[in-house]
């Protein structure tokens, strides 16, 4: 059973039942209760919670405000499922859209694709070929041209050693004294200089 448990200086309830009435206040002659004072205890003497709205117990508007705030929470619950239900249901109809989109992609699409076909028909191909086989032909005619030049010219350098002292140790320095390429024969030509031994020395692709 709870008693109301008057703090030191205060007159004594008149006997354990004793209940405050609403709106009771302490006289401002009696001293402050201490501070964490039990105004409520149990017949054991064990602090316990007071009546709603008496003094001393749990103001009847802080529970108020804790049920309605319940209240509020249990509504939001229960009802916004069924609102984005609601929300979901009528979104669903909007994406109908894209089936318009669809045939307008499709409709310019065939008509160029076969109009291209018919071009690679012109073959320019062949055209190319022929001209490869003319690029061809005339490469081995100075291949060969020079060679038979060079043996022709051959016996005719022999005799012309006059000059022995002209020698290049480059190709270098052949082009800058400006006798690039050398043959066979000529002054300052040497195997050192012609690598590949074809008897052309510092030609292009032989330096």
């Amino acid at each position: 059973m709870r008693q109301f448990n008057a703090p030191p200086g205060w007159p004594e309830p008149p006997n354990a039942r004793w209940r405050p009435p609403k709106r009771w206040r302490p006289k401002e002659k009696w001293p402050p209760a201490p501070a964490g004072w039990s105004f409520w205890t149990d017949e054991h003497g064990q602090p316990v919670r007071g009546p709603l709205g008496r003094y001393g117990g749990p103001s009847p508007l802080r529970y108020g405000a804790v049920v309605a705030v319940l209240v509020v929470l249990v509504g939001l619950v229960l009802f916004n499922p069924f609102g984005r239900g609601d929300s979901g249901q009528a979104n669903e109809p909007p994406p109908t859209t894209p089936e318009t989109v669809s045939p307008s992609t499709t409709e310019p699409t065939p008509t160029p694709h076969p109009t291209r076909t018919p071009e690679p028909s012109e073959t320019p191909t062949p055209a190319q070929t022929s001209v490869r086989t003319t690029d061809t032909s005339p490469t081995p005619a100075p291949e060969v041209s020079p060679t038979s030049s060079q043996s022709s010219t051959e016996p005719t350098m022999t005799p012309a050693p006059g000059s022995p002292g002209v020698t290049y140790t480059s190709c270098a320095e052949v082009r800058a004294a400006g006798k690039a390429p050398l043959h066979r024969g000529d002054p300052g030509y040497s195997r050192e200089l012609d690598r590949n031994g074809d008897g052309v020395a510092c030609e292009r692709g032989n330096s």
